[in-house]
Formats: C-alpha cells, sequence, structure tokens
C-alpha cells in the first residue's frame, strides 16, 4: 500500500533558538520581545513596525520605550501588552505547543492528569492568556476536567466566547468538546452543534488534523446509534458511518475506526469479526503511541475474548487508565452502573 502523508503526525512542538520555552517556564513579555527583535533585527525596527501598524498615533520613539518597559513586566501587560499581540500576535513555535497541549488527540492527553496540570500552570498568565492563544489552555482544562468527570460549565463559557474569533482548527475542537457534553443532556442541540462542526472541519487545512477531527466527529455521530434508547438502535447506520474513516488515515484515526466498527459488530452479533476490529484497534494505538487509545482497544478485546484473555485485557487498560489518572476512561473499563462518558 502506498505511504499515506496523513500516516505521520507533525513533529513534536519545538521552540525558537536560544530560548528555554519549556513547560516548566511558560512564556514572558521578555521572550515574546526578544522573539521579536530576533524577527526583525533590532529592537528599534519592531517599534517601527509597530508604529506603522497604528497609523503612527505614536512615533517611533515613544513605541520603543513602550516595548522596553513592556519587557519588564510580568503580568498584565497594559496597552502596549495589548498593541503588541494585535501586531505580532506570537510566535507560531508558542502557538504550537499551546495547541499541542490543547487538542484532544494529541499526546499530551497520554500523560498523567496531575502531571498535564503542573504543566500547563506556567503557561496560563500574560502574555498567552492575553492572546487568541488562549483558546488553547482553555481547551487543554476542559479536556482535563472531563477526565476527571467534573463540572465543565464554566469552562465551556469561556471556551464558547473565544471559539468565535478562533481557527477552524480550534471551532472544531470546541464544537466536538460542547458537542459532547451536549448529548448527556439534550440529545437535538448536540446534534445541532455535530452538524455545524462537521463544515467546520472539512476548513481545516492541515491534513492530520483533518483527519483526527473527522474520527472524532463520525465517533461522536455513531455513538448514539449505538445506545439510543428513544427508539431503536441502528447499527448499520453506525457500521456505514465508522466505516467512512479512510482505512490509511493516521494511526489515531485508524484507531476510532476500528474501535467503533468492532463495538458496532459486536452488537450486531458478529464477534469473530469484532474481535479482528479489537486487534486491529490495538495495533494503531501502538503505531499512535497513545496509552488512551490502547485502554480503549484493550477494553473492547476483552469484550471479544473469554476467561483469563478476557481478564487480562481488562486488567491491562484498567492499568492504564489508572497510571492516566483517567477517571472518565476508568468508568468505561470498570463494570458500569451509570451511563458513563464515551471518550
Amino acid at each position: 500500500m502506498p505511504a499515506n502523508p496523513t500516516d505521520t503526525p507533525p513533529a513534536p512542538p519545538g521552540h525558537p533558538a536560544g530560548q528555554a520555552m519549556t513547560g516548566q517556564a511558560g512564556y514572558s513579555w521578555a521572550e515574546l520581545i526578544a522573539n521579536l527583535v530576533e524577527a526583525h533585527g533590532t529592537l528599534a525596527a519592531v517599534a517601527a513596525h509597530l508604529a506603522e501598524s497604528r497609523a503612527f498615533a505614536e512615533d517611533v520613539e515613544s513605541a520603543e520605550r513602550g516595548l522596553r518597559r513592556l519587557r519588564s513586566r510580568s503580568g498584565d501587560g497594559g496597552v502596549w501588552g495589548a498593541r503588541v499581540l494585535r501586531c505580532f500576535g506570537l510566535p507560531s513555535a508558542v502557538t504550537d505547543r499551546l495547541r499541542w497541549m490543547g487538542q484532544y488527540h494529541r499526546r499530551f492527553t497520554d500523560l498523567p492528569a496531575s502531571l498535564c496540570i503542573e504543566l500547563l500552570r506556567p503557561w496560563d498568565r500574560p502574555p498567552i492568556n492575553q492572546s487568541n492563544a488562549r483558546i488553547w489552555l482553555v481547551l487543554a482544562h476542559l479536556n482535563l476536567v472531563l477526565r476527571r468527570r467534573d463540572d465543565p460549565t464554566a469552562l465551556l463559557v469561556v471556551a464558547r466566547q473565544l471559539a468565535r474569533q478562533a481557527s477552524p482548527v480550534a471551532q472544531a475542537e470546541w464544537g466536538l468538546l460542547q458537542a459532547f457534553v451536549d448529548s448527556r443532556y439534550d440529545r437535538h442541540a448536540a446534534d445541532a452543534l455535530l452538524k455545524t462542526t462537521e463544515h467546520v472541519i472539512s476548513q481545516v487545512t492541515g491534513p492530520h488534523d483533518r483527519a483526527c477531527l473527522f474520527s472524532r466527529w463520525i465517533d461522536q455521530v455513531a455513538y448514539p446509534l449505538n445506545r439510543q434508547t428513544d427508539r431503536p438502535p441502528d447499527h448499520k447506520a453506525a457500521l456505514a458511518l465508522y466505516s467512512r474513516i479512510p482505512e490509511d488515515g493516521p494511526p489515531f484515526a485508524r484507531c476510532r475506526r476500528e474501535n467503533g466498527l468492532g463495538w458496532t459488530t459486536l452488537k450486531l452479533g458478529d464477534r469473530i469479526a469484532a474481535r479482528h476490529h479489537a486487534q486491529a484497534s490495538v495495533e494503531a494505538a501502538g503505531d499512535a503511541g497513545s496509552l488512551r487509545m490502547r485502554a480503549m482497544a484493550l477494553n473492547l478485546l476483552a469484550k471479544t475474548s473469554d476467561g483469563p484473555a478476557a481478564q487480562n485485557a481488562r486488567s491491562r487498560a484498567a492499568q492504564i487508565a489508572a497510571h492516566l489518572e483517567d477517571e472518565a476512561l476508568a468508568s468505561r473499563i470498570r463494570p458500569r452502573q451509570a451511563r458513563p462518558l464515551p471518550r
């Protein structure tokens, strides 16, 4: 089979030369100014560009003084901070790091929840939380709240506001999260939002992100068809939806495909086919390096197996969920006493 360019995920987010942009350090106004000086040559050149962008409402000398003061700030950037962010934004390396933390299908979500919180904390400050990239911080916190099965209401309000001005990829992330929460209380609202999100996903330019978002969208549309209680389940419709996820997409998407097909064929009574899909899902999760997806695949494998094999697969899945400190994932694996979160 010819190689598919979407099989290789983007390189992990890096950082500009000379800048220690680790999770422990976060990002500061001083680093932002340093990056701008590196890009434009001198602080005077940065000031000239900033003044020009404002039609010289302030002269270049005033802009340069403002930049010097901003460089020493550790909190709110004030007027000059807002002007700099409006004119230049954040370096792409910073935005890429934040997006990596805020997207559900990235490996950041395969870290233990407590570590995720620790890594997010130093980034949740100016200039990051005063920029358009704040949406990724909020989405990262939302994913953590859902993993802990806490109340996401307050964060969803903020995310909804930020998503209005966000890129299609961020809008799609918000739409999938909001629809997931809505599905527990208002199926019609969830369906309407998923319909809108389908169009947003089609506008995402990156093939890897688009493929992964599409597989997640398919899962959220197809999942209720296998479990609906107000009408007979429609397993054949769910099977058709999961089959729309390309077989040669990124490992995350392939795992979603095989896991969905496995659960659906199991409900249709074809246990042998379901086990085949479960094994393929375990393999795809390994290719993706995703512990979360591997736990989901092992849980399916347990359902299609008997005796010690089933017990072993379920035990491995439970150990992964415990390692990730993921209550939502653990609730899918242990005996169910209440409606689980379909993540």
